[in-house]
């Protein structure tokens, strides 16, 4: 059953408002790549996956582009920005959003969460959403038990055990500071419940900020109900400050997809310190991952295939059940079953390869659709092209297909069993029907007939005695 079915909605308030100032950037802090996505969009992703109706996103510092990203993104649609201009503290952010829970008369439940920790999973969300239903209260907290508390809030208990507060690491006594267990910045909120609570919200501490989590206290002491769920893993909340802590979070994300491919997906990773695998990338059984590979997006490869070692694969990528992809760049493109890729192959955007098709050593695509038990295995550049089924591509095949004087780009076709010889060159637009043959080193300007043999090159001739003549011309002179 999911809150729908018993009446509740669920939103989500995204706090990216942040500046960032350790990160020593230009950019947001909030937008900084982990593993192929900003880490908004990651902490976005999750919100989405627990099956919020809506994603409020609190901005601030450079709003502007945050705001651009969050109206590019996938999220687009069920997506809010809200401005903290001035920031005063996150309890001053969450109340940005209040407006439109009101207009959209929202009563429901409300996960409220930092926009710069990307590691947080839908599932401990979803944890933290069930203790808070179950428990009734008005606020619940995601809490840590960690060995150096550093500079996080200290969940403070009374002597039943009930939280009654959270104390902020700066306003914290000395007592308070041995606390090990720790405020994650995360909540769930029952909402309109902690209205009256968030505008109660006093600036009475060292920040002179309005703390989200003084909601807490108030919680305890109206009666209403404050409750705690605990973090498994405490490295999951690590939010973003600096440049070390970002590759952190990418190492211990990182971890995680290894760690299901290996026990869930049956995928032997070989070197999984040397193997950076984004979270959404989706691979099959027997598939063998060898080290130094990066796969970064909407990948999804099939089972028993050998992926590098160091290939790189980026993008909407498909690969087939039993394909090879060695030492290969592999980007926005489409590779059928059983195909070689590589060694050192450059696959472009917009590349479909057939099953069973070999694009071997240092050949770039670009654009090209390749058919069925085709090859193209040696030095060469096939770009805006179709290669039909059983085609033969010799070494150091060009499709010149750019004309730098008008700018445009033409196509290459190549129909089932045509063939080029070494050298060639094919000045598009140009068609080679079915089972034509170009002859090595030719410069191929006219479409070829279904087939016949093209032959563009000189006449070559033989000057004897040349090299001695050379010589002797060399030394006189």
């Amino acid at each position: 059953m999911t809150l729908a079915d018993h009446g509740h909605r669920l939103r989500a308030v995204v706090l990216a408002a942040g500046q960032g100032k350790r990160m020593k950037s230009a950019l947001p802090k909030v937008l900084h790549d982990v593993l192929g996505k900003p880490i908004l969009g990651r902490v976005l992703g999750q919100c989405a996956r627990l099956g919020c109706e809506k994603l409020h996103v609190v901005v601030g510092h450079q709003a502007d582009l945050v705001g651009r990203y969050v109206s590019d993104s996938e999220f687009a649609q069920s997506s809010s920005t809200h401005l903290q201009e001035p920031q005063l503290g996150t309890g001053h952010a969450v109340l940005q959003v209040e407006p439109a829970l009101l207009a959209d008369n929202f009563k429901g439940y409300l996960i409220v969460t930092v926009g710069d920790a990307p590691v947080i999973q839908a599932e401990t969300l979803r944890a933290l959403l069930d203790k808070h239903v179950l428990s009734g209260a008005a606020v619940t907290a995601l809490t840590a038990i960690v060995d150096d508390p550093k500079n996080y809030g200290r969940i403070v208990r009374d002597q039943n055990g009930a939280v009654r507060a959270v104390v902020e690491d700066k306003d914290a006594d000395a007592d308070e500071k041995k606390i090990k267990e720790v405020n994650t910045g995360i909540y769930c909120l029952s909402w309109p419940a902690v209205q009256n609570g968030l505008k109660e919200l006093k600036c009475e501490n060292k920040q002179n900020e309005y703390y989200l989590t003084d909601l807490v206290g108030w919680a305890h002491k109206s009666g209403l109900g404050a409750e705690t769920q605990v973090l498994e893993d405490w490295r999951e909340m690590a939010g973003i400050n600096s440049r070390i802590e970002l590759a952190e979070a990418m190492k211990y994300l990182r971890d995680i997809k290894l760690s299901r491919l290996s026990l869930e997906s049956g995928v032997t990773i070989v070197d999984p310190q040397s193997t950076w695998i984004a979270p959404e990338v989706r691979i099959g059984q027997e598939t063998v991952v060898m080290p130094g590979c990066i796969m970064l997006g909407d990948v999804e490869i099939g089972s028993g295939c050998h992926i590098g070692p160091y290939s790189v694969i980026k993008g909407r990528v498909r690969i087939g059940d039993g394909t090879s992809v060695v030492h290969s760049h592999v980007n926005d493109s489409v590779v059928g079953a059983k195909a070689k890729i590589g060694p050192f192959a450059h696959l472009r955007e917009g590349n479909s390869v057939g099953d069973a098709s070999k694009v071997g050593n240092f050949v770039e695509l670009k654009k090209t659709n390749v058919g069925e038990h085709t090859n193209v295995s040696h030095l060469s550049y096939v770009g805006d092209a179709t290669l039909g089924n059983n085609v033969n591509i010799g070494a150091g095949t060009i499709t010149a297909n750019y004309d730098h004087i008008t700018k445009k780009k033409e196509r290459t076709i190549l129909g089932d069993g045509a063939s080029t010889g070494s050298n060639s060159v094919l000045v598009a637009p140009v068609e080679l029907e079915a089972e034509a043959v170009v002859g090595a080193g030719s410069v191929v300007t006219k479409n070829v007939p279904s087939g016949a043999l093209a032959v563009a090159r000189s006449r070559q001739e033989n000057i004897e005695g040349w090299a001695k003549k050379r010589k002797a011309k060399v030394k006189t002179s």
